[in-house]
Parts: C-alpha cells; structure tokens; sequence
C-alpha cells in the first residue's frame, strides 16, 4: 500500500478524508447525546436517522450529474466548508424546543454530503491505476475504521469529563483543516466526451439508463442493497445499549471500538490477500460473509454479557466492511469511467435508501417489541441473501473473469 502514498492527488486527498472522518465521530456521539437528552426515545434515534439519510438518498439521485462537468476539487472544498459551519450550529441546539433545528441541520448536512461521495469517487477512478485501487479501497475503509476506534474514544472521554457539545467545535475545525489540504489538489474537471452532454437532464437519464441496463452493475447494486438491510442492526444496537439495557452514553461510544477494529482487519485482510483469488472466488467470500453478518447478529443481541456484544460487533463490522471494499471495487473496475459520478450516485441512492427504510422499521419494531424479534429478522435476512448470492457466484464468477485479473497475472 506504500505505493499509493507515492501518487499525490490520492496521498493529500486520504489525509484531507482522515481529517473530516476524525470530526465526524466526535460529531456522531454528540448527536447520539443531544437526541438523548431531548427525547430518550428509540423511535427518535430512529427518525434522526431517517432524516439524515433521506435528503441524502433524494440528493444522491441527482448529485452524480450535477458535479459531473465541475472541478471536482471545488465541489469537495464547498461541501466540507458548508459541513463545518453546519455541525458549529449544532452547538447552540440546548431545548427541546429547538429539536426541529437540529433535524433541519441534519437534512441540511446529508444534502451537502451526497455530492462529496461520487466527487471523491471520481478523483479516485482518474488518480489510482485500476490493479491499485483495491488497496486503496481497503486502506480508506479500513482508515475509516481506525478513525472510529480513535475519534469516538476520544469524543467518549469528552463526554464523560465535559459535555458533548464540544465535540461539535471540535469536528467544525477538523472541516476546517480538510478544507486546507483540498486546497493543495489540483483542478479536477472531468473531460468533454460523448457521454458528457450540455444537457442535465440528458445525463441524468442516460447515467439511469447506463446502470440499469447493465446487468453486472446491477447484481452488485443489489447485494449492496441487501447487505444496507442487514446494517441496520447498529440502530438496534443503539436502542439495545441505551434503551433495554439502561447503558450509559459512553458504554455505546466504548462499543464502537471493537466496531472500528473489525473495519481495520477487513481493510488490512483484503487490500492484501483479496486480489490474490479469481473472481469467482471473491464472490463466494461475499456471499459467506453474508450469511455470518446473519448468523452472528442474532447472537449479539440474545445475550448479558458485554463482552460478547462486543466481541459480535467486531465480527460484524469485518463482515460488513470486506463486503463493502469487494463491491465497491468491482464497480469501480466494470463501470466505463465516464459513468462514475453518475454510477456512484445512483449506488448511493439505492443502498442507503434501502438502509433508511430498514433503519425505521428497526426502530419501530424494536419500540413495539423489543430487539429479540428485530434480530431473528435481520439474521434470516442475512443468511437467506448470502445463500443467494453463493448459488449465483459460479456464473457471476465465470462473467467477471474476462473483465478483472488477479494481480498476480498482471
């Protein structure tokens, strides 16, 4: 992996994701706290969690298109500059009466955000070399990871000595900071070609043409929608923690470290060892690790013990994390490059729209009747979508073996 800190674009724009993804952890905790001490109601958690990804699944629809012929540098300076002042505004939200502001910056905050993910995307695509961009997958979700583990411990002390309204200060000024280094990237402006007309209109349709009617593309989509489903078990966790077991706040950001380290070791597993296996290969590992993500949340939330919730966190997170590195790689390797923005949108659209939905109804049964049942229905979910996926893999195998070559025949 050293040799991607040797491509400059990519080196300063991983430090620039580091800075902003440290912030939003102090951030997450502080929201999670605020929604507690406003409400104290898992249909609340829930609803915040809607309403963050909602505007961003409608934004994302579009956000592809709109950036498509911009300075990608641009795009991600404005974005990171409007998520600053806005996660500031969260600290003046002290009332219960002022709960409609503080959802009106979350919208805000997600609308901002759907048109940083296809940007950064599109950056990635026209900087790193197709037979490295796994590895630079696995080093920014496992990065990601690392920031979990390192900002949430850090935000949990503030919390536990201080107040959680400093950590919105603080993530205000790490936005701050990442504005400073995108800075330094060079204009990325994507170049005319057929495939990007004049006409917004035009592209948008044509980007939800080109998806749709591309069959590989959309048996990835879909396996990333369904594992969205099964994500949603961290709002479950959420309401597990603070609602049925009368956990304090800090105990759920404490459980977040295992969380973390599961996302570390499926970067680190996978930007080593993934390309060393045929396609056919890898696509039974993701359907395995489905149908474990199925198995292990139904333990995680039938037990007592801490220990073993978080010990079942960090095994799902691994699961989860390898699943998402895999596909979002294999996208980025079929997709035709003029495509990307408009790909990675829709992508966006679609999975974590399909999480915003699963998310409210986990919150409402879990309000009605508890975790237990929640659980049994994400667990069948799980295995019933890795047993699916594991039946198709010997095709899907056999198709993306004349497109993708391990590294070793490179």
């Amino acid at each position: 992996m050293s040799a991607l800190f040797k491509l400059p674009v990519f080196r300063r724009l991983y430090l620039a994701n580091l800075v902003h993804l440290l912030g939003n952890e102090f951030t997450f905790i502080a929201t999670i706290g605020l929604m507690h001490d406003l409400s104290g109601s898992g249909l609340t958690f829930a609803a915040a969690t809607v309403l963050r990804l909602v505007p961003y699944v409608l934004t994302s629809s579009f956000s592809g298109a709109v950036i498509e012929k911009l300075d990608k540098r641009k795009v991600m300076v404005i974005v990171n500059i409007l998520r600053g002042l806005l996660v500031s505004l969260f600290f003046f939200v002290t009332d219960v009466d002022l709960l409609w502001l503080a959802f009106l910056l979350i919208v805000l905050f997600n609308i901002a955000t759907a048109f940083f993910t296809p940007a950064m995307q599109v950056v990635i695509v026209e900087t790193v070399p197709n037979d490295q961009r796994l590895q630079a997958n696995s080093l920014l979700q496992g990065t990601n990871s690392l920031m979990i583990i390192i900002g949430q411990g850090i935000a949990t002390f503030l919390v536990s000595m201080f107040s959680y309204r400093m950590n919105f200060l603080i993530d205000a000024g790490c936005y701050l900071l990442s504005v400073m280094l995108l800075l330094g990237l060079p204009a990325l402006k994507v170049e005319q070609t057929d495939k990007v007309t004049d006409a917004f209109m035009t592209r948008l349709r044509m980007g939800f043409h080109y998806v749709a009617s591309h069959v590989k593309l959309r048996r990835i989509l879909v396996l990333q929608m369904a594992e969205r489903v099964c994500g949603a078990q961290y709002t479950l966790l959420m309401f597990f923690i603070l609602q049925e077991q009368k956990q304090p706040l800090y105990v759920f950001g404490i459980l977040d470290i295992p969380l973390g380290l599961g996302g570390v070791l499926a970067g680190y597993a996978v930007g080593r060892y993934a390309d060393r296996f045929l396609p056919r290969t890898q696509n039974r590992l993701l359907g395995l690790a489905v149908i474990l993500f199925g198995v292990v949340v139904v333990t995680q939330f039938h037990t007592d013990s801490l220990v073993w919730v978080g010990v079942s966190a960090f095994l799902l997170a691994f699961f989860s994390f390898s699943t998402i590195i895999f596909t979002v790689t294999q996208l980025q390797r079929i997709a035709d490059p003029a495509y990307i923005a408009r790909l990675f949108s829709v992508r966006e659209m679609l999975t974590m729209g399909m999480y915003s939905l699963s998310t409210l109804l986990v919150g409402y049964i879990a309000e009605m009747f508890g975790s237990s049942p929640v659980a049994w229905g994400l667990g069948f979910w799980g295995v019933l979508t890795g047993t699916v996926w594991l039946l198709a893999s010997r095709q899907m195998g056999e198709e993306q073996e004349e497109d993708v070559t391990p590294s070793k025949a490179i």
